[in-house]
Order: C-alpha cells, then structure tokens, then sequence
C-alpha cells in the first residue's frame, strides 16, 4: 500500500491503544506469573504458525471475533483512562456503524476503534497476570519473531486470508484494522495495549510510550517505498525502548540539569540514587 493517510490513521490508532490502557497495578493484587510474559511471543509468533498451517483456523478467528470484540470493547471501560471511557461507552453505536453503514472509511473507523479498546482491555488485563519485567522481555522477543516472520514470508499469506474473511450472518470483520486499502494485525494493537499496561504506572512513561509508537511505527512506514508489508509491532517495541529510557534514573537526572542550566545540559549523579 502506499504510504497515505489511511497508513498515517492506523499507526495514530496503535499508538491511541499505548495511551488509553490504566495501570493494572489498581486491580487486585495477585500472584503474577512470569511465564505468562511470554503470552505476546505466543500470540504473535504461534498464531502466525497455527493459521498458517491450519486454514479452518482464519474462519474461526474471523468468527471469534465478530462476536467478542464488540463484548470485549464495551467492557473496556473498566479498563481504560477516564477520557477514553466515552469509546468504550460508545461501543454499540460504533458496532451499528461498521455493520450498518456502507462500506467506506467511517465504518471502517468505527470497527478499528472497536478493536483499540477491546485490545486495551485484554492488554490491561494481561498486565495484571504477568509481571512488568516479563511482560517487557515478552514484548521485545515478539517484536523479534514479528520481524523474523515477515522477512521469512510468513506473516503475509496469513494476513492476506484473514483479510478476504468474512464472518458469518453477515457480522461486520473485526479480525484487523482496515481503513481504505491500508491494513494491520490484530495482535499489532494488542502488542501496543501491552506496552500502555507496562508504562500506564507512569504518566510520563506512558506518554512516552504512546509518542514512541507514533513516531515508531511512522517512520517505519518509509520502507513502503521498497516492500508492500512491514512489522507493525516495531513502533510499539521503540515506545517501550523510550518509556524505559525515560524512567532511567540517569536520564531523569540529565534532564533535570538540561533544565537548570537553561539548555547546558551536564551529567550529574542522581541523588537519588
């Protein structure tokens, strides 16, 4: 696809899923498992392999989602910033509009806002399962795998099925983001979704985050000028790699003295440390 504003919508509709999702550290306290921080490499990588190797399994995502997303997005405002809410109240009328309307870039949006939240909800909750710290490691090893896949040629005849799917009783498709010709995965959003459950602790980590995706996933889409599909979970990894870096004790303490010397930044220990 040609790198246009449909393109420019969905990497702003990856970066709203970093954004929107709360802090799973207000849930319940539980015993958080660090194996369960595998579950995006899971996903990513052993969903790709499944499908691939199992066409019936396109038509029952296809179908699953149909029917879950819309549930999923509704109860997302359990699980979403207070200003994100309204979407998630939302949730029947924008399911009205990507079922009812004809077919065009306004239901198209509406169905992709669907997915956002309802990402956003399995995102917060995956947080809640999981520890931060594997949840990170998760999310880079998925980001490997994603890059692995579609230089190998992987992940393209997947997303070329689930992209001619339809759901049945004529249900609206929900099995990917789509605004006029430009696509992206359905496990893209939710890798982003985790990403805002690993920041959401930090309101400067988060919007950290929710940036680094923008401008992540944007620039990676130059490389449309040489190939007609790309990892869309790279945006998603460099908002990590930017959260991180800006909840770094030493990177917090540099900028403290950029501040204080009116733009003569200097390293000084942090004393806090």
């Amino acid at each position: 696809m040609p790198y246009g504003w449909p393109f420019l919508v969905l990497v702003l509709l990856q970066a709203l899923a970093v954004a929107v999702v709360r802090d799973p550290g207000e849930l319940p306290r539980i015993r958080r498992h660090p194996a369960l921080g595998l579950l995006p490499l899971a996903l990513i990588g052993g969903l790709v392999v499944v499908l691939g190797a199992w066409p019936r399994g396109v038509e029952l995502a296809t179908a699953l989602a149909a029917v879950a997303v819309p549930l999923l997005a509704l109860a997302a405002g359990l699980h979403v910033r207070r200003w994100a809410v309204p979407l998630a109240i939302a949730a029947p009328l924008l399911w009205l509009a990507a079922w009812r309307l004809a077919p065009g870039p306004w239901p198209d949006l509406a169905a992709d806002l669907l997915i956002v939240m309802a990402a956003a909800m399995l995102g917060r909750l995956t947080g809640w399962v999981a520890p931060r710290w594997a949840l990170a490691i998760g999310v880079l090893l998925a980001t490997g795998v994603d890059i692995w896949q579609v230089a190998q040629i992987q992940v393209q005849p997947v997303a070329a099925a689930l992209g001619v799917a339809e759901p049945p009783s004529g249900l609206p498709p929900l099995q990917e983001l789509r605004l006029a010709g430009a696509t992206m995965g359905w496990g893209d959003v939710y890798i982003a979704a985790l990403v805002g459950a690993i920041a959401a602790a930090s309101r400067r980590a988060s919007i950290a985050a929710a940036a680094g995706c923008a401008v992540g996933g944007l620039l990676l889409g130059l490389l449309f000028a040489w190939v007609q599909f790309v990892p869309a979970t790279v945006g998603p990894a460099l908002g990590l790699l930017l959260a991180g870096a800006v909840e770094h004790r030493a990177v917090r303490a540099w900028l403290r003295a950029a501040i204080d010397s009116r733009g003569r930044p200097r390293m000084q220990p942090d004393k806090e440390a």
